[in-house]
């Protein structure tokens, strides 16, 4: 038999308005739109006759030879080859999320089509197979633009969506994700499936940000210590780019500069939404306090080096398009020695050819960050005072003094220290009378760490290699609003 045809799915727009701050789901102007790459078999009872992918069109044609009576089933599968994306259902022992059909003898086209299943107040659960396709396609997207520009090969990923998944900390094969998220021990994606509560299928920006922290863990580097933020948060430098970069890379990517969020309010019987502009700052400014610290000042900075057009503003001259970024992600950013910051994309930005550091400095002076020239925020003093040089062994600092009162992952809970390799064991002790963390780190990898000590003391020791430069991270879990003193020693052997 030869059986051809075209797979399709519905994708709802999910919008928003910085002007009116509202949004929703907009089941009404659900689109058809093809399911690209996916891989499509021919099945008979467990037996695979024939596979296939589909074209960006997503079409597909598959010829195969049965082997018994019995009924033969056309299934697309929630599953791309290259790159390898697929959508699992984690709380149904990994299945892969899948359409299909019979067909019977003489059958030569089958078309296959995932709904959204929205009655207008709920979601009919037999009907509501487009979410996983929505989320491959958005994924598939965001490699596709990459791809484009550079000759990359992805890993293999595996994405988790159920419409049990809920916002609740527990049991993933429950359902029981938190939120969606990037899981850094799994290397996987967990997604929010929840109908009434939360949803993120449709949510493109969402996904892509996501995926976004699955490229830089693959492809690029993350030191984001992760936790709670949002606009307005004074951050560790390291989480603000990192939630900076992964909604700045969503909107480059999808390409759609106004993020959105959907979710269901309380007593709301349709989702409403909420976002930001990576383009344009609302007024009032959703970033009061704008510099390196900022996931806001990282997005906007990040977009406004991506972007171009005729409307630009007159402090933004830099339009480099997506291949440089690439560049410097998964180069100077992947293995700087210092953390992974706005200070650290800067450096390894202005490394590269072509990259006017001029216009740069102007972009960054809109935002308040000072024309940085190295990976350690040399020119923006903030950002450079989050790093202390330790320049000879034994050292000692006892005038350190971190801010209580706020998370761990915030600026005033963090301090780094960079040191010199001399090929010997170094000791690093931090004594406080709150409770703190020590964790020390060569090109982003951890050499040692201890958090366990609820004292206030902890220590750590590592064998170091000549002239290799290491950071150390101290880190403070104060929760009464109090400035605190730290000392830190560093000696070797």
């Amino acid at each position: 038999m030869t059986v051809s045809g075209r797979v399709t799915y519905d994708f709802v727009p999910a919008t928003y308005s910085p002007t009116t701050k509202s949004g929703t789901l907009v089941f009404t102007q659900a689109t058809e739109k093809p399911v690209r790459s996916a891989v499509v078999q021919a099945r008979q009872g467990s037996t695979v006759l024939a596979t296939t992918n589909t074209d960006e069109q997503g079409n597909y044609q598959l010829n195969f030879t049965t082997t018994s009576s019995a009924a033969v089933t056309v299934v697309a599968l929630a599953k791309t080859t290259s790159p390898a994306i697929q959508i699992e259902d984690n709380t149904d022992a990994n299945a892969i999320w899948a359409v299909g059909e019979t067909v019977t003898s003489g059958t030569t086209t089958k078309n296959l089509h995932a709904t959204h299943g929205w009655m207008g107040t709920g979601y009919d659960s037999s009907r509501r197979s487009a979410a996983p396709f929505a989320i491959l396609d958005s994924m598939y997207t965001a490699a596709k633009a990459f791809m484009d520009v550079r000759p990359v090969t992805f890993p293999a990923l595996k994405v988790n969506w159920s419409p049990d998944n809920v916002p609740q900390p527990g049991d993933k094969s429950s359902g029981q994700i938190g939120t969606s998220h990037y899981a850094f021990l799994d290397k996987e994606i967990y997604v929010l499936g929840k109908a009434g509560v939360d949803a993120d299928e449709f949510d493109s920006h969402v996904i892509v940000h996501e995926w976004g922290h699955y490229f830089e863990d693959n492809l690029s580097r993350a030191d984001s210590p992760g936790g709670p933020h949002t606009s307005g948060d004074v951050l560790d430098p390291r989480i603000a780019f990192g939630e900076g970069y992964g909604n700045a890379i969503a909107a480059m990517l999808l390409p759609e500069s106004v993020y959105t969020d959907t979710l269901w309010s309380e007593n709301s019987t349709t989702p409403v939404a909420f976002g930001f502009d990576a383009e344009t700052a609302p007024t009032p400014t959703d970033d009061p306090d704008p510099g390196a610290f900022s996931e806001m000042t990282v997005l906007r900075v990040l977009y406004d080096l991506y972007d171009s057009g005729t409307t630009e503003s007159s402090y933004d001259s830099v339009a480099l398009g997506l291949g440089p970024i690439y560049d410097v992600l998964t180069g100077p950013q992947k293995t700087t020695e210092g953390m992974t910051t706005i200070g650290s994309f800067i450096a390894g930005l202005k490394a590269q050819s072509g990259v006017n550091a001029t216009a740069v400095n102007t972009l960054l002076s809109h935002y308040k960050i000072g024309p940085i020239t190295t990976a350690f925020g040399d020119g923006d003093s903030r950002l450079r005072a989050m790093y202390t040089n330790v320049n000879a062994y034994p050292y000692t600092d006892s005038a350190l003094k971190l801010g209580g009162g706020y998370d761990s992952n915030k600026w005033e809970q963090n301090q780094y220290y960079v040191f010199t390799g001399n090929g010997q064991r170094v000791t690093i002790s931090a004594n406080s009378t709150s409770d703190v963390a020590v964790a020390a780190y060569f090109k982003g990898e951890v050499m040692d760490q201890a958090d366990e000590n609820l004292s206030g003391t902890e220590t750590i020791t590592f064998v170091t290699q000549p002239d290799a430069r290491y950071v150390l991270v101290v880190t403070g879990f104060e929760e009464r609003n109090i400035e605190y003193p730290v000392t830190i020693s560093i000696k070797s052997p």
